[in-house]
């Protein structure tokens, strides 16, 4: 390992120019060289989505995302990187006006949400260039980063050939995340998210000293804000748990972010930008005696699907219900094979989807009501519940699928449970 750390700022952390001031005092104090990644500034992914449906409103998009950017870094078009930034916001009208012409053209589409990481990587270079760091936007295409073909993660073999390592030289990157080459050379972006995943392929790639999400929270909670109850940040969690909590639907983890750090040894940290005290890092899992609960995932709105085959046909049949579920991108929660029978929990919106998939595979199946998935984000768990209407273990995870109607109540009574209140 060499002396990169890798910080990867979100839009959470971009949401107004004071922001700057705070990030500039986390490079201050972090050691070890830094290597940033930048999301687009707060909202700004959302409106380049919409804009994509509505290209013909250009010019307005166009003049407010300016406005926007020059709230960050005043008199940024006086300055060296300022033709860099008039030239982004050129190229974004073209796209947005060619796209009036070509409403379908992916590669339109893409080079259009792109540029909210562009532009930002520039404001922010220019903003810590102005308190003292010498640093350089670059664009991740430019850089080498490649993205795989189905778009959901980063080809790291390539990548790390393709790199160029002179552009991370002898100022400091502030990397534009979310989008890269596809293996044709043209621009492809990740799904939403993806910068954490740009941070994470960095990371080993450059077999960085560390990683460092910075977020608006402090760390991962053992349950999500959502269900309204404070619980604790986990102060570590091993690999394989975050995968399984991630997977599970954790909101501030991502799988593909996690699994190019799988046997790196390189830890990664989540961390609050404006609180000082608890985070969470992610390193290697530790195998432990104590099988203690880490985190509680609820997701509602699913449907378990119970799948008969003949036990020699078992291996293939799997594979092409899951060539198929890939090509038609249906979401599969948990899975279970055994010999004869394919179980798994998909969302019941993609229901309708899965069941021609398999009627046209003549598969025997049967699927339940529609539930809601409790996840039990642990290593070795045993939970047993004589109301679930399917259950799944694994290795980090306990999963059971509930038609319980209060589930703010169920989380509660887990949470008691398991001791995960603050």
């Amino acid at each position: 390992m060499n002396d990169w750390v890798i910080h990867k700022f979100g839009g959470s952390c971009l949401r107004i120019p004071g922001d700057l001031e705070q990030i500039h005092h986390r490079l201050l104090t972090c050691e070890g060289r830094p290597l940033i990644v930048v999301s687009a500034l707060w909202g700004v992914t959302d409106r380049l989505i919409r804009a994509i449906r509505e290209p013909w409103q250009w010019s307005n998009l166009v003049n407010d995302l300016r406005r926007q950017h020059l709230r960050f870094t005043p008199g940024l078009e006086e300055e060296e990187a300022g033709l860099r930034f008039k030239h982004t916001l050129e190229k974004l009208s073209g796209y947005l006006l060619d796209l009036c012409q070509e409403s379908e053209n992916e590669l339109l589409r893409n080079s259009i949400l792109a540029c909210g990481e562009r532009l930002s990587s520039i404001v922010v270079a220019e903003a810590l260039r102005r308190r003292g760091f010498d640093c350089a936007a670059v664009e991740s295409d430019e850089l080498g980063l490649v993205i795989s073909e189905n778009g959901a993660e980063i080809d790291l073999p390539m990548s790390s050939v393709e790199i160029k390592r002179t552009l991370l030289e002898p100022r400091t990157p502030v990397v534009s995340g979310w989008f890269g080459n596809d293996s044709s050379g043209r621009v492809r972006v990740l799904d939403r998210g993806g910068s954490d995943l740009s941070a994470a392929a960095l990371a080993t790639i450059l077999e960085a000293r560390r990683i460092i999400l910075w977020k608006d929270v402090p760390g991962v909670l053992s349950v999500s804000p959502r269900w309204g109850i404070d619980s604790q940040t986990i102060p570590y969690l091993g690999q394989e748990e975050a995968l399984a909590l991630a997977r599970a639907g954790g909101v501030v983890l991502h799988a593909a972010c996690i699994e190019p750090l799988l046997g790196t040894g390189i830890p990664l940290e989540i961390r609050p930008l404006h609180l000082d005290g608890v985070f969470t890092t992610i390193g290697p899992d530790i195998e432990t005696a104590d099988r203690r609960v880490s985190a509680i995932s609820c997701t509602p709105g699913i449907i378990q699907y119970s799948i008969h085959t003949s036990g020699i046909d078992t291996a293939s049949k799997f594979n092409s219900v899951m060539g198929l579920i890939r090509e038609e991108a249906v979401r599969v929660w948990v899975v279970k094979v055994s010999e004869g029978h394919i179980m798994m929990f998909v969302p019941a919106s993609l229901s309708t989807k899965l069941d021609l998939l398999l009627e046209s595979m003549d598969s025997t199946f049967e699927k339940s009501v529609t539930g809601s998935l409790i996840s039990l984000i642990g290593q070795d768990i045993i939970h047993q519940r004589n109301d679930a209407i399917a259950s799944i273990d694994e290795r980090y995870a306990s999963h059971f699928l509930t038609d319980e109607p209060n589930l703010n109540q169920l989380v509660k009574e887990l949470v008691a449970q398991y001791n995960l209140a603050c």
